[in-house]
């Protein structure tokens, strides 16, 4: 007797169900990050939260480097940091890094506890520290292409003393969460202070 066939929708059952789980565990890391109770960021809140065992989450995303790397896509899918993309379609590299600083003032606003109690934790957890260290070189490189686009500029002579590398590491600071958040102090958002950041970006470049 023939076997029958695998029915290819037993498979596209199955990844839904994975995808469903991973989905999960995402959620309650970021939901962990974002409640009122102080609880510490670990692989065995996480689980906790998500109703699921610790052996589950590490057989979801094989190490908590990958769990990391999903929540910080969540975090930014969440606050439309894909919109980077269409940053660097912008002919007018003033205007482009207007967007770029519009961009983050928008990102660490929306994930502002988050990122408050990430970096709280990434204190003690040299795994955590490294992770977020990896992601913000993105926003590195970023900027280190409008230091390039900026040296083809008429203006390129005016950035001579204070350009390159130097520049980048500047601006680097300046659009990082610590900048937004310290700005903005308990009173205001980091998106509040977006034209603020905007300014100070054109200064150090003009400096």
């Amino acid at each position: 007797m023939a076997s029958r066939p695998t029915r290819p929708y037993r498979s596209v059952q199955r990844s839904q169900i994975v995808d469903a789980g991973r989905d999960r565990i995402v959620s309650a890391a970021r939901e962990l990050l974002e409640a009122d109770e102080a609880e510490a960021f670990s692989i065995d809140a996480v689980a906790r939260r998500a109703g699921v065992a610790r052996m589950t989450v590490y057989n979801q995303f094989e190490s908590k480097a990958g769990l990391l790397e999903a929540l910080f896509d969540s975090l930014a899918e969440r606050a439309g940091l894909g919109q980077i993309a269409e940053v660097f379609r912008e002919t007018d590299v003033n205007h482009a890094l207007d967007l770029y600083v519009a961009v983050f003032g928008r990102f660490w606003t929306a994930n502002r506890r988050a990122h408050r109690r990430l970096r709280a934790a990434a204190l003690q957890d040299t795994d955590l520290e490294a992770a977020i260290a990896q992601r913000n070189e993105r926003r590195r490189r970023g900027l280190n292409e409008f230091v390039r686009r900026l040296g083809k500029s008429p203006r390129s002579r005016a950035n001579d003393g204070f350009a390159g590398k130097e520049l980048v590491n500047v601006l680097f600071v300046l659009l990082s969460f610590e900048t937004f958040d310290a700005l903005a102090g308990p009173e205001r958002t980091p998106d509040d202070m977006t034209p603020t950041v905007q300014r100070l970006a054109r200064l150090i470049i003009d400096a």
